[in-house]
């Protein structure tokens, strides 16, 4: 990569005589997060490295978890932030919090770096920078990530280090330890060196060990110029690399009935509803042409409403502002009617501010990241779902983490961004992903979106309704029934465990209705059937039990090869969630009938067959 060493130093020397102000950009570098780890950060002693999704991630977990702590975290990364104080672990205050990314480098990150620092025939692949920032704002680039750029580093480390271990032990005033490899600060001169040999060296010895002093006078000031280098990178990364991290605790910004139009060019809620809308306000001042003033009132209106009403399905309300020679005026347009901003309810109030900053941050074209804490706490669940899609809407332009305890805000469809923030046995932080060793508590809004949105297209009133004992069997066989090409008219009715069968079949009969069920094959299965055929004078044949002819579940219709891929292998996860996770999975196209041995393949089409002949 370093073709020639002189030009390589003079390059670096100079990168590093620079003020660090040429390294501001008002263009950012685009890149994206892909993990992050907190350490002695409030209550989180340890998160564990915590996997970004490429679009949205979902902290959730209950109060007092820590997912605030866990934003806050991201937000002190910013290079204009210090690390606050309360951020010192009041366990220990000798512990200093630091905060780790590491993130995703493209082509046109390698590109800037090489043209930064005139690297030669740099060919690297993918690349993953860790950047820590150490309180109170110190920030360092790993010495692996350094070693991408610079693959000699790593050698001259290693030869460097084992020759000032021999040297320290025969000499009296060798200049260099063991903290010159670690301290990337520390420039030393050894041109006029002399060495001072310990008591007891013989002359031959001497004589060896002043000429590998000279043999290693020029490793030592490369990985000098190599120190030298990281400093100079470090400031590069700060100003070039490392993104913006907006925290939005709160949405309490209200658009004013009535501002000076002098005013609200400073105002920051009018200044990012004039980014997100094109309002000019060199087209509102009294000098513009009257009739240019009026064409843009109605350019910016018609723009905004067009934009806002996708994502504010609760009522046929909007925006609506316009000016005078003086003023600009804002009010709520409901029908006919117009009410000033500040007396509509605090959901709608919080609502347009979250519309407004969030979409700002997304288009502005900087490096964003957008965090939001506990967001739509003053909204129904309608209006929450609204929240989400503006959410989805943001992501394709930026990265965007949010925690959350209501089910609303989590989509079912894309659990896999969902993750956990529990509190540790030691009583520390940690985030993991969804597991079933989370307490019940964590996963209740999980599971709640889930059997919400589930219920949504579950429909009790068709004449082939089967009855199965939970969602994860409705889950698995809704899977199949797509993969098979099986007629929908067999539809599928959970219930909530073996012993809740009998109810939902007392429903279903009281609809004049004729269900089948499915049992799991084990002990609890058979005394329901006796249940069902006391209670419900249900007949033998419209009772199945899965598998037909061994103790067992649904599951254990997979081949013993499918059931050690798709269920034993994930043995962390509930039932619940790896058949939600392999129903997305179907439905997006991501399993096939294909991938399946023949062995499952039959089984499921068997089952199906014995259901349709029941059907019919």
């Amino acid at each position: 990569m370093w073709r020639n060493d002189k030009k390589v130093n003079f390059n670096l020397l100079s990168i590093f005589k620079r003020e660090e102000s040429l390294f501001l950009r008002e263009e950012r570098v685009k890149m994206k997060i892909i993990k992050f780890r907190i350490r002695n950060y409030k209550s989180i002693k340890d998160s564990g490295d915590c996997y970004l999704d490429v679009k949205i991630t979902i902290l959730a977990g209950k109060n007092e978890a820590g997912k605030t702590a866990i934003v806050e975290a991201l937000e002190d990364f910013n290079v204009a932030k210090e690390i606050r104080k309360e951020a010192i672990p009041i366990y220990d205050n000798s512990l200093k919090p630091e905060i780790e990314l590491s993130i995703e480098l493209d082509k046109e990150d390698l590109n800037k770096i090489t043209e930064e620092f005139k690297f030669e025939n740099m060919e690297v692949g993918e690349v993953f920078l860790v950047v820590k920032k150490v309180f109170p704002n110190n920030y360092e680039v790993s010495d692996e990530s350094i070693s991408i750029f610079i693959p000699e580093r790593k050698k001259l480390v290693e030869k460097i280090s084992k020759s000032i271990k021999m040297f320290k032990e025969k000499l009296t005033n060798f200049p260099i330890d063991e903290s010159f490899i670690e301290d990337s600060s520390r420039r030393l001169d050894l041109e006029n060196y002399k060495p001072q040999f310990k008591e007891g060296v013989i002359e031959e010895e001497q004589n060896r060990i002043s000429r590998e002093i000279e043999e290693s006078k020029p490793y030592i000031k490369k990985l000098n110029s190599i120190k030298q280098f990281q400093i100079g990178f470090v400031n590069f990364t700060k100003y070039n690399l490392i993104p913006n991290f907006i925290l939005f605790k709160t949405f309490e910004d209200v658009l004013p009935d009535q501002i000076a139009i002098l005013q609200a060019i400073k105002d920051p809620l009018i200044k990012d509803l004039s980014l997100i809308s094109n309002l000019d306000f060199d087209k509102i001042q009294p000098s513009a042409v009257p009739d240019a003033r009026e064409k843009h009132r109605e350019e910016v209106n018609i723009k905004f409403t067009s934009e806002y009403e996708q994502f504010w399905t609760q009522d046929h309300s909007n925006l609506y502002f316009w000016w005078d020679s003086n003023n600009m005026y804002f009010r709520i347009k409901e029908g006919t009617e117009l009410y000033k901003p500040a007396i509509r309810s605090k959901g709608r109030q919080w609502h347009l501010a979250y519309y407004i900053r969030v979409t700002a941050r997304s288009v502005e074209g900087k490096n964003n990241i957008i965090l939001i804490d506990e967001p739509g706490l003053f909204l129904h669940a309608k209006a929450q779902k609204d929240i989400l899609q503006k959410l989805e809407e943001c992501a394709h332009r930026t990265q965007i983490m949010y925690s959350t305890h209501s089910p609303y805000l989590i989509p079912s469809d894309k659990l896999n961004r969902i993750r956990l923030v529990i509190k540790s046995e030691d009583g520390g932080t940690k985030i993991e992903k969804i597991t079933a060793k989370a307490d019940k508590e964590t996963l209740t809004p999980i599971f709640t979106a889930i059997g919400e949105d589930l219920s949504v297209g579950i429909r009790a009133d068709k004449k082939n309704s089967i009855v199965v004992e939970g969602y994860s069997d409705y889950l698995w066989l809704t899977s199949f029934r797509g993969l098979l090409g099986i007629r929908e008219e067999l539809n599928f009715v959970p219930a909530v465990g073996a012993d809740s069968l009998v109810h939902v079949g007392s429903i279903l009969f009281g609809w004049g209705l004729d269900p089948i069920f499915i049992l799991d094959n084990d002990e609890k299965g058979g005394h329901v059937k006796e249940k069902l055929k006391e209670k419900l004078s249900i007949s033998e044949e419209r009772i199945i039990f899965v598998p037909e002819n061994k103790v067992g579940s649904i599951e254990n219709l997979f081949s013993e090869k499918d059931f050690k891929k798709y269920i034993e292998l994930n043995a962390d996860y509930s039932k619940f969630l790896l058949a939600t996770q392999f129903y997305q999975k179907v439905e997006k196209g991501e399993i096939k009938l294909s991938d399946f041995s023949g062995e499952t393949r039959d089984n499921f089409q068997n089952l199906f067959e014995k259901l349709e002949r029941l059907a019919k």
